[in-house]
């Protein structure tokens, strides 16, 4: 399978290939300028436009605006000068599967801070579930950019 999807990854790369310079046609689409490895976070600097000659239907499986792609996640090695597919870039997590982190729920005045275990990555605003370190019950919660798990409340 993962045999499969390389050569698929070859053939999208050959089929969105780059136009010469000469023809100022087609879709400017963000490129990395650089080799960027798995798990590197792409900043700005590493991104460049690059002109395609694309159709509608191949343009969908690839990012088409910079904003989308800067301060994402590489999934895999992305090479330069080559479209970013869709599937290829993740959002930062803010905490790792099977970290500990904190569980909080207020409500008013209220506030109860417990500890879990993350039973998922934490990616910030995302629902996600987490197992309480002291009962054991598995709870879902939203996670903050700080790395809290927030349940119910307000």
């Amino acid at each position: 399978m993962r045999r499969i999807l390389q050569v698929a990854a070859i053939v999208l790369a050959v089929a969105v290939a780059p136009t010469a310079q000469a023809q100022g046609s087609g879709m400017a689409l963000p490129v990395p300028t650089v080799t960027i490895l798995q798990g590197d976070v792409l900043g700005d600097e590493l991104i460049g436009e690059q002109r395609f000659i694309v159709n509608a239907r191949q343009a969908q499986g690839f990012h088409t605006a910079r904003e989308a792609v800067v301060g994402k996640v590489a999934r895999r090695v992305l090479q330069a000068g080559h479209a970013i597919p869709i599937n290829a870039l993740r959002d930062p997590w803010v905490f790792k599967e099977g970290d500990r982190v904190p569980i909080v729920f207020a409500s008013g005045g209220l506030s109860i801070e417990a500890t879990g275990i993350a039973l998922e990555p934490g990616i910030a605003g995302r629902l996600i579930s987490v197992r309480n370190a002291d009962t054991g019950l598995i709870i879902r919660g939203v996670v903050s950019a700080s790395g809290r798990v927030q349940v119910g409340g307000e």
